[in-house]
């Protein structure tokens, strides 16, 4: 008898610590497609922990931090740091993505900077960093051209699969998907083109952005994980090639697996890139104070684990 007892006793004290238990809580995160998807790829196999929405173009990024739909937004930083300018509901926690734009063509003329002069450039991510860094580019080098906006870089990818003779700004992994198509196109590599001229070797691209009202605890987790999901593809491309037609990214496995060296997917937190951020946004502040909101950011806007 004293041991059914003891045996019931156990069972019900296992029942009441299991229902004690703090639930898992799933995080929300909206990313781009493109190298942004590819860098949190491992992120978005935890389901248990994280809800990825993939998106195309800025506007649902957008509509993202106004709404406050998400708990962590991976964006363009200039796009956080003007969010942020208005509301502070965001803050800066990392950046991954050191600079992945391109300009492609297929004149069969000789294709570098210089010959731009008085051309026709389609272009996404308008007074975004696409454009900043083509613009930065162009008007060091004192080349004048007109732009014809799309709204994300797949319609980019559309414009010149559609018309050859098109000048078209894109980024990985959109660039393998032109060059497995056209091995012969003609490609500017706009990070060397800003490496010459600013003396920098590149540029804060994309940034994850937490909400600032999420706790250190779960802040930190994700920056593990992310961080842990960036060395995953970059030691193991062709598993995370492997694994991004299995999430279905949209893209090849050859495409994905020949994006990622030049995808440039370097974690590095807040703290470490301040000083490098607050460059690049000095740089955009002396261009355009719009381009990050009227104003350098302050401290806050960088997380920091130790407030």
């Amino acid at each position: 008898m004293k041991k059914l007892f003891l045996i019931f006793t156990l069972l019900i004290l296992s029942f009441l610590l299991i229902g004690c238990q703090k639930e898992t809580e799933i995080y929300s995160v909206i990313v781009p497609n493109g190298g942004p998807a590819v860098a949190q790829m491992y992120m978005q196999n935890q389901p248990e922990k994280y809800a990825v929405d993939i998106v195309n173009g800025p506007d649902p990024l957008l509509a993202a931090f106004g709404s406050k739909s998400h708990d962590f937004i991976l964006a363009g930083t200039n796009m956080g740091a003007i969010m942020y300018a208005s509301t502070q509901d965001y803050i800066f926690i990392a950046s991954f993505t050191y600079g992945n734009l391109y300009l492609v063509s297929d004149s069969q003329e000789t294709f570098d900077i210089e010959s731009l002069e008085g051309k026709e450039i389609v272009v996404f991510g308008q007074n975004s960093t696409p454009e900043i860094i083509l613009n930065y580019v162009l008007e060091q080098n004192e080349i004048n051209c007109t732009f014809t906006y799309v709204d994300s870089v797949a319609t980019a990818v559309s414009t010149w699969v559609s018309d050859h003779s098109k000048i078209v700004l894109t980024a990985e992994p959109s660039l393998s998907v032109l060059l497995g198509a056209n091995p012969d196109l003609d490609v500017i590599d706009l990070q060397e083109e800003y490496a010459e001229i600013s003396g920098n070797s590149s540029y804060p691209q994309a940034g994850a952005f937490a909400k600032s009202t999420l706790s250190n605890e779960a802040i930190n987790q994700f920056l593990v994980d992310l961080e842990a999901s960036v060395e995953s593809v970059n030691t193991n491309p062709t598993d995370a090639a492997t694994l991004g037609v299995q999430l279905e990214f949209g893209f090849s496995y050859d495409v994905i697996l020949s994006s990622i060296p030049t995808s440039h997917l370097v974690y590095v937190g807040a703290q470490d890139i301040k000083a490098v951020m607050e460059a690049y946004f000095s740089l955009l502040y002396s261009v355009n104070p719009a381009l990050i909101g009227g104003s350098m950011p302050n401290d806050n806007f960088y997380y920091d684990p130790s407030r």
